[in-house]
């Protein structure tokens, strides 16, 4: 198995990013710290081709757990790869997600109950996963008193 990285120079594949690309020229999702990865296992070696046009090869791949309803499967460890990437096409292909880009930002949402996944920031030609949103909303009974609503 051979993955490619596109699109990338590598200046900005070699920074040390500590955040989530959103990586539509990954055919994978890869991380470069293994302590990201849960459910650590060994497999086949996988040769993963760097914008420099290195080489490298993963022998392991985990999951990432962002929150309860956003883990990412099958994410390869590639020994120094010092970013992080969400591979677009994977994500579609394993998440039941749809994917929304515009000039400054990318939405991910669930395809059947249309529920936020998560959002990116498109910062320096690239986009930043910001994580989950989470949102609580409260609700007060009607005989409430106005000065509640003012803490």
């Amino acid at each position: 198995m051979q993955v490619q990285l596109k699109g990338h120079s590598t200046e900005k594949m070699t920074s040390n990013q500590v955040s989530w690309i959103i990586d539509t020229g990954a055919s994978n999702h890869m991380t470069g710290n293994l302590s990201n990865l849960r459910n650590l296992r060994a497999i086949s070696p996988c040769h993963v081709g760097l914008p420099d046009g290195s080489n490298i090869v993963a022998t392991k791949e985990g999951s990432i757990i962002f929150g309860n309803d956003f883990v990412l499967e099958n994410v390869l460890y590639v020994p120094g790869l010092s970013c992080n990437l969400i591979s677009v096409s994977q994500l579609i292909d394993h998440s039941n997600c749809t994917i929304q880009f515009t000039h400054n930002m990318c939405v991910i949402q669930d395809c059947t109950s249309r529920k936020l996944i998560g959002d990116g920031e498109h910062r320096d030609g690239l986009y930043y996963f910001n994580g989950i949103l989470l949102i609580t909303a409260l609700k007060v009974d009607k005989g409430t008193s106005l000065d509640l609503w003012h803490q």
